[in-house]
């Protein structure tokens, strides 16, 4: 059986393929060599956002996972707190971003 193992920590963040693609993101599809989806370290900042997007064209749809911190998913204009713990999906249609409360916010990211 083959696998792959990485560290978050090894992982450079960096924008990549996805349309609210970041500084703040690392690619663990990337380092994992997966082809069918994406999955992504979100690490961002206190008050940092991620980029508004939405996926009505190309029919992605994201999932996050808040790993740490807080802060707030902003769906068509609503803002959505988020914490440890919590999953979050937005419909294809929806513009979205995310922005990190004062301690910052890491996430999963998964794109399929």
């Amino acid at each position: 059986m083959t696998y792959h193992l990485v560290d978050a920590t090894d992982i450079d963040a960096g924008p990549g393929p996805h349309p609210a693609a970041s500084p703040y993101d690392k690619r663990v599809s990337e380092a994992l060599r997966l082809e069918n989806f994406e999955v992504y370290q979100v690490e961002l900042p206190p008050g940092a956002e991620t980029v508004r997007h939405d996926h009505a064209d190309d029919r992605v749809e994201d999932m996050y996972a808040v790993v740490r911190g807080s802060g707030w998913v902003v769906v068509g204009g609503e803002e959505v707190a988020v914490g440890p713990g919590q999953f979050v999906a937005v419909s294809l249609e929806s513009a979205r971003f995310v922005r990190a409360g004062e301690e910052g916010l890491t996430l999963i990211a998964v794109c399929a």
